[in-house]
């Protein structure tokens, strides 16, 4: 395992556990991209890959990575989680540059409910976000 994925993963899962807004802002360099399963091309902006990470998070209830997959800066992380009463699993695919920070991230969710469940929490999360 590179350096740089193994200071990447200490405080992704760090992040994961507790929230923190600053570990967050550590983890995501200025021109991240996130390609999410709601759409065809990635946006890119670490604002907003920030905002869909910070909503999808809180969203989640019992959320835990099943496996993980290194293969230098390239890591696929394999998760199950629930929103409400809907239960999904799926994929994060990330790709991380020289400081251990995510430069894209790809997300793959299953069955097709969970993620219309994730889209509409995502909607309504951002909605209030914008309306504050």
């Amino acid at each position: 395992m590179s350096k740089e994925a193994k200071v990447f993963l200490e405080k992704w899962h760090k992040f994961v556990e507790n929230g923190s807004e600053d570990l967050l802002d550590e983890l995501i360099a200025e021109d991240a991209m996130i390609s999410s399963p709601a759409y065809y091309k990635p946006k890119q902006s670490k604002t907003y890959v920030m905002a869909i990470l910070r909503s999808v998070f809180d969203g989640f209830e019992d959320f835990r990575y099943a496996k993980e997959w290194v293969d230098g800066r390239e890591l696929i992380l394999e998760f199950e989680t629930r929103i409400g009463e809907t239960n999904m699993k799926g994929i994060d695919r990330i790709t991380i540059n020289a400081d251990s920070q995510i430069t894209h991230i790809e997300v793959l969710i299953r069955p097709l409910n969970a993620l219309i469940a994730l889209a509409e929490h995502i909607k309504s999360d951002l909605s209030k976000a914008a309306a504050e």
